[in-house]
């Protein structure tokens, strides 16, 4: 028994010598102590090592786990006469395997390595998402959350006057809905109503930050100096500050793409007020989108809209909308300037525009001249009645009055084919093949499958070398 008690001491005093010599236990080693089974504690029955008189040996004891650790690490729990042991020799971790040690070695290397990023979903992905969303929402109980959730789907969907719709909704079925005033507030903001998003905001209580309050009093500010600068009548400084304002947050207002509009066809811009007035909030086309604002908005908001709409359809061509719009605006307000403007001049350029029609088909070219110029003087510079004119002027033989009608018609719209088309004819009449062969190219490109106009191309072309190899032979 003495001489397997030595062994065990000797064994045990072997290792602790190493682990004092490197401060640091490898796998193999560990795994060793680990399945050390029997030391003079279990030998004595008292759960403590011997040192077999040997001071320098310090004290050990079998933790539950099998491990063994230094008596030390015990805390109080000490032998009478212990000495306690340097802190740099207390074990104090539990010591890796070699597993463990290989594990940590691979995450270690692919510390530096970045995850790649998930890729965005793609606009008809979002949009799917979103549809199964809204309607997931369908037949469930009216309740405030779902409301919201609802408003929420339809604003990320663009469609802020049906999320408005059910924002407030949600605010009937519990007034106290913190989030609901919150996400009507942003709708509020987003559409350029300050002062409204303002008062969300209040209710929203803690869902609101003073940032949010903040946009919506620069908003309100923003909008009030738009007001000022189209009083004034100063388009170039209204087209700042309405986009100062779009900036700010109001990004999806329509009284500020009626604004845009307005100073756009003031600049003679037709075609990119068109642009700004259906991508900002200003399409207003359906009878659905008309309601709807009418009973956010109200009458004269909605009023000024139709009016703007039917301003632009009229310079863009579109006179049967136009009209039609500007007639709802009267109905809406006919106290309004704007609707009642809007309306004169829709309807004299689309009584110009039929009448000189009539005309040119009778083959009575004069009187048709004429009749357009009757809507060109409610209307200075429409590209329509312009391009109508120069058609009467070519068939009459005068091509150079005919040819400044189109240029004119292009100035205000540069994409209108049927105007380039006749001013091609008319360079062709003059001799003028190398502007006609520019105009056909454009045409073409537009158009690619146009033989009519791929024909008269090759003729420009001909015609243009042909009258090249003239002048280089003279």
């Amino acid at each position: 028994m003495d001489e397997r008690r030595d062994w065990k001491g000797q064994l045990v005093q072997t290792l602790v010598d190493k682990y004092n010599d490197h401060h640091h236990l490898s796998g193999d080693l560990a795994y060793e102590l680990k399945n050390v089974v029997c030391l003079e504690s279990v030998a004595g029955g008292n759960g403590r090592s011997s040192n077999n008189g040997d001071a320098s040996c310090p004290a050990l004891v079998r933790a539950s786990s099998g491990n063994v650790m230094l008596y030390g690490s015990l805390g109080n729990l000490r032998a009478p006469g212990a000495v306690t042991p340097n802190h740099n020799d207390v074990l104090d971790f539990l010591p890796m395997t070699a597993d463990e040690i290989k594990l940590q070695t691979t995450q270690n290397s692919n510390a530096g390595i970045k995850p790649k990023p998930k890729p965005k979903p793609k606009p008809k992905q979002r949009e799917a998402v979103l549809c199964r969303a809204l309607s997931g929402h369908r037949g469930r109980p009216r309740r405030a959350g779902v409301l919201e959730q609802q408003a929420a789907a339809l604003m990320a969907m663009g469609r802020l006057l049906d999320a408005v719709a059910d924002c407030r909704e949600a605010i009937k079925v519990d007034p106290s809905f913190g989030r609901a005033h919150h996400r009507l507030g942003t709708l509020h903001l987003r559409t350029g109503h300050g002062d409204r998003a303002a008062k969300q905001y209040k209710l929203a209580t803690h869902e609101a930050s003073p940032e949010d309050m903040a946009r919506a009093h620069a908003v309100q500010a923003l909008v009030a100096k738009c007001d000022d600068t189209r009083r004034r009548g100063s388009w170039q400084r209204l087209l700042r500050d309405a986009q100062a304002a779009v900036s700010a947050g109001a990004d999806a207002s329509p009284k500020l793409a009626c604004y845009q509009a307005e100073a756009l066809l003031s600049l003679q811009r037709p075609e990119e007020a068109d642009t700004v007035l259906c991508k900002n909030g200003g399409g207003g086309g359906t009878v659905e989108e008309t309601e709807r604002h009418l009973e956010i908005f109200g009458a004269g908001s909605c009023a000024y809209l139709l009016a703007t709409r039917a301003l632009v359809d009229t310079a863009m061509g579109r006179l049967e909308a136009a009209v039609a719009a500007a007639d709802e605006a009267v109905r809406l307000s006919p106290s309004s300037s704007e609707a009642a403007g809007a309306a004169r001049q829709a309807q004299a350029v689309a009584l110009a525009r039929d009448k000189g029609n009539a005309l040119f088909k009778a083959v009575k070219l004069r009187e048709a001249c004429a009749a357009y110029e009757e809507g060109l003087r409610e209307h200075p510079g429409n590209a329509t009645l312009l391009c109508n004119r120069a058609a009467c002027r070519y068939k009459l033989g005068e091509w150079e009055a005919a040819l400044r009608d189109c240029d004119a018609a292009l100035a205000v719209r540069p994409s209108y084919g049927k105007a380039r088309l006749r001013r091609a004819a008319c360079n062709d009449r003059l001799g003028r093949w190398e502007a006609s062969v520019l105009d056909y190219e454009a045409l073409l490109h537009e158009a690619p499958g146009d033989e009519e106009v791929a024909r008269a191309l090759a003729h420009a072309r001909t015609q243009l070398i042909s009258l090249n190899h003239r002048h280089a032979t003279v």
